[in-house]
C-alpha cells in the first residue's frame, strides 16, 4: 500500500497520523500513515532504504529530526533554509523536496478563532526555537504585523530577527528582553509549561492586554492556559496547530507543489 511515514521520536502522542489517516479513509484513498520511531543515528539507514520503496509517498518529520533531515534533501524551500528545519518531505522523481508547515498550521488555527485576519496586529512571540521561529516566519511572510520576539537567550532572538528581516524585508520586527507590553496576540512557543510547577512565561498584565493567547506546549494544563482562562481570553493550543497543517500536508504530498506557498495556493488534493 502507498504510505506516508511519520518519523521522529517519541511518536506515541503524535496526532498527525490519525488525522491524515481519517482524511484518507473519508475519501476512499488507499494510503496510510505509518509511525516510524527514528533517532538521528537511524536517519541515514532509513533514507537509504526508503529511496528504494516505490510505495513511499513522503514523510512528516518531527522532533528530533527536523534539522538532521536537511542533509538528506535534494531540494528545500526558502523557508526551510531560513529555519534550518523541515517538517514535511515529498519523495518523487525529482528527489526529496522539503518544506515546513509548522507556522502555517498556526495561521490556520488562528483563522479558525479570529476571522478578522492577522493584518495590523501587534504580536508577542516568546521562544525562538524550532516551532517559534517557524511561526514567526509565517506570520511576517503572510501579514503586515508588528512582531516582538523574546527568548531567554537574547542573542539567539537577535540573530533570528536579523535573518527574519532579510527573509521579509518589509516586516516590522523587534526583540525585547522581557515579555512586557500591550499586544493583540501573545504566543508561548517556549518549553515553559512542559513541567508541573512551571510559571507562566508571559506575565498576567501582558496576557490581560491581549485579544488572543496561544500556548503551543502540548501539556493540556499550563499556568499560561489557566491564566488565560481566568481572564476569559480565547486560547489557541498546539493541537489546533497540528490540525491546521493536515490540508497542507495533503496538498504537498499528493501534488506537485515545491514550496509552502504553492501548497497554500493549491486546491485540496
Amino acid at each position: 500500500m502507498r504510505h506516508i511515514d511519520m518519523i521522529g521520536t517519541p511518536l506515541d502522542h503524535a496526532r498527525s497520523p490519525d488525522l491524515l489517516n481519517r482524511s484518507f479513509r473519508d475519501r476512499g484513498e488507499a494510503i496510510t500513515v505509518v509511525r516510524r520511531e527514528l533517532a538521528p543515528d537511524d536517519l541515514a539507514a532509513y533514507a537509504a532504504g526508503v529511496r528504494q520503496d516505490r510505495e513511499a509517498i513522503g514523510a512528516i518529520v518531527t522532533t528530533p529530526l527536523k534539522q538532521a533531515v536537511l542533509a538528506h534533501l535534494d531540494q528545500q524551500s526558502a523557508l526551510v533554509s531560513l529555519l534550518g528545519a523541515c517538517n514535511c518531505i515529498r519523495f518523487g522523481e525529482d528527489g526529496w523536496v522539503g518544506v515546513n508547515f509548522d507556522g502555517f498550521g498556526f495561521l490556520a488555527a488562528h483563522a479558525a478563532i479570529d476571522d478578522a485576519g492577522m493584518g495590523g496586529k501587534r504580536v508577542l512571540l516568546v521562544g525562538c526555537g524550532g516551532a517559534g521561529s517557524a511561526i514567526a516566519a509565517s506570520l511576517v511572510e503572510e501579514a503586515d504585523i508588528a512582531l516582538t520576539l523574546c527568548d531567554i537567550d537574547h542573542d539567539r532572538a537577535a540573530a533570528f530577527a536579523r535573518r527574519l528581516v532579510a527573509f521579509a524585508p518589509t516586516g516590522r520586527i523587534q526583540t525585547t528582553l522581557a515579555p512586557a507590553g500591550a499586544f493583540d496576540l501573545v504566543i508561548n512557543a517556549s518549553t515553559v509549561g512542559m513541567h508541573p510547577g512551571d510559571p507562566s512565561p508571559i506575565p498576567a498584565k501582558t496576557v490581560a492586554s491581549a485579544g488572543i493567547v496561544a500556548d503551543i506546549v502540548t501539556v493540556p494544563d499550563t499556568a499560561l492556559k489557566r491564566l488565560a482562562a481566568d481572564l476569559n481570553k480565547p486560547v489557541l493550543i498546539g493541537d489546533a496547530m497540528v490540525a491546521g497543517q493536515i490540508a497542507l500536508f495533503r496538498r504537498f504530498l499528493l501534488g506537485d507543489a515545491r514550496t509552502e506557498r504553492d501548497a497554500l495556493n493549491t486546491k485540496e488534493a
